[in-house]
């Protein structure tokens, strides 16, 4: 069976969750309750590239993977954050910030039933201005309160710089990743390189934020 270097490249981006993932493995054990949460999204995202990679070996749209999937990140990356920043107002915020984005996530879909090629991007965008608020968010407390001696060796400066780059790197394609989707294959597929690329990137630094963090 042949493959396109395109397909090659967003294929193999399951090596590198895969690599994160046997390193939470690892760290599981001694981890804090945030590091705890970043290794169930490792955890769950391995899940959903292993089944996603059996349907597309078997030629099966899986497409129906994707609300679950965000909305899944979406409630991990929020409780995760919750406890890293240790904010009351994200505290009490964090379940209705949920069902408002999982409401919006359903209706999106059901309002879009029976179109086969259609991607949700309303909530992947929802989710990345949340994400990079957050990410940005914990930026700001670090250099406010400069209790962090060395940046490098703390797990969510890399696991904030990661998702930053992710979700600002990714915005636009997820606002018009149904037009490009339409538009042109070929545009489609190296878009979606892109995405992978950063999709590389985001699961190195998790694992780069378990390992600097076994300590912690």
């Amino acid at each position: 069976m042949h493959y396109s270097s395109e397909q090659l490249i967003v294929l193999f981006t399951y090596l590198p969750v895969l690599a994160a993932a046997a390193m939470a493995v690892v760290r599981y054990r001694g981890a804090g309750p945030a590091v705890r949460m970043l290794c169930w999204l490792i955890f769950f995202a391995l899940l959903i590239e292993s089944i996603s990679r059996v349907f597309w070996f078997f030629k099966v749209s899986n497409l129906f993977l994707w609300p679950v999937y965000i909305t899944l990140e979406f409630a991990l990356l929020t409780w995760m954050y919750s406890l890293v920043l240790d904010q009351q107002w994200l505290m009490r915020l964090r379940g209705w910030m949920l069902g408002v984005f999982t409401i919006v996530v359903l209706l999106r879909e059901l309002g879009q039933h029976g179109q086969s090629v259609w991607i949700d991007n309303a909530g992947r965008s929802i989710e990345s201005v949340v994400v990079i608020f957050l990410a940005l968010a914990y930026f700001y407390k670090v250099f406010q309160e400069l209790k962090v001696q060395n940046l490098l060796l703390e797990p969510f400066f890399w696991v904030s710089a990661g998702l930053l780059l992710f979700f600002s790197g990714n915005f636009l394609i997820f606002i018009f990743m149904n037009f490009i989707l339409l538009y042109s294959k070929n545009l489609n597929d190296q878009i979606w390189v892109i995405h992978a690329l950063m999709n590389y990137v985001l699961y190195i630094t998790y694992a780069i934020a378990l390992w600097v963090g076994r300590g912690k």
